[in-house]
């Protein structure tokens, strides 16, 4: 579906001092889904505290899950996805991503970024494929075992290709030789929840509460096993009270 057009959206509290000294910009790409911008997020808050300035190039179904990105300024930019077997949604796709990649290209030659950095999702080609085309430094995270389409196309042309796991299915025998295992940014408050003592809720009570995330391709693998698990427990345990699916 496509996006909103582009947009540059500044953040003046953020904003640095002009007197200071001009830092390095990173433009990271993300968007769409948590699950992509929260590893983006994690980044820039390691890079922002390290000096640089960083810029969100994204998409607007970014809203209310980009308000604490540590960006100083966020630009949205077209971007489109079509369902495989549809040839006119693939057209209308191409049209609406090459008006985000002239967008881009604008806000790129404005931004003279260092580096630009994809998460992956079809909100992120726009700015990869804008910077690309102008021979800038760019690099590519796959957060998942599986290379998602966008991350895949966009893996030969890229200066480097980070990745969280050494497994890399779907992608090319080139891209996984060249791949680099970095793991999956963690924002730092939830890496503080690992050391933290587990008290599991109402285990006095007997009552089982089950937490059930997931999102993606591995969604589908849970929706079909976990019920079946469920359903095999033993019956005495499936029947205590409070029990939560």
């Amino acid at each position: 579906m496509p996006t909103r057009a582009a947009a540059a959206s500044p953040r003046p509290a953020l904003l640095a001092d002009p007197a200071i000294a001009p830092r390095k910009t990173a433009v990271i790409a993300a968007g769409g889904t948590g699950g992509h911008l929260f590893p983006a997020q994690a980044l820039a808050e390691a890079l922002s505290a390290r000096g640089w300035r960083i810029v969100l190039a994204t998409d607007d179904r970014v809203q209310g899950l980009a308000d604490t990105f540590p960006a100083e300024e966020i630009i949205t930019l077209e971007a489109a996805t079509a369902r495989r077997g549809d040839p006119l949604g693939a057209i209308r796709a191409a049209l609406t991503i090459l008006r985000g990649v002239l967008a881009g290209r604008a806000a790129l030659t404005r931004l003279k970024p260092s580096v630009v950095i994809g998460f992956g999702g079809y909100p992120s080609l726009p700015a990869l494929i804008a910077a690309i085309t102008q021979g800038r430094r760019t690099i590519i995270h796959e957060q998942n075992a599986v290379s998602g389409r966008a991350n895949r196309a966009l893996a030969p042309h890229v200066t480097s290709v980070a990745t969280a796991f050494p497994t890399l299915k779907k992608a090319s025998a080139q891209t996984r030789a060249r791949a680099i295992v970095v793991g999956n940014p963690v924002r730092p408050e939830i890496r503080e929840l690992a050391d933290l003592s587990y008290e599991a809720p109402g285990a006095d009570e007997g009552e089982v509460r089950l937490l059930i995330t997931g999102g993606s391709q591995g969604a589908r693998l849970l929706s079909e096993l976990l019920p079946a698990a469920i359903a095999a427990l033993p019956e005495a345990l499936r029947a205590r009270p409070g029990c939560r699916r």
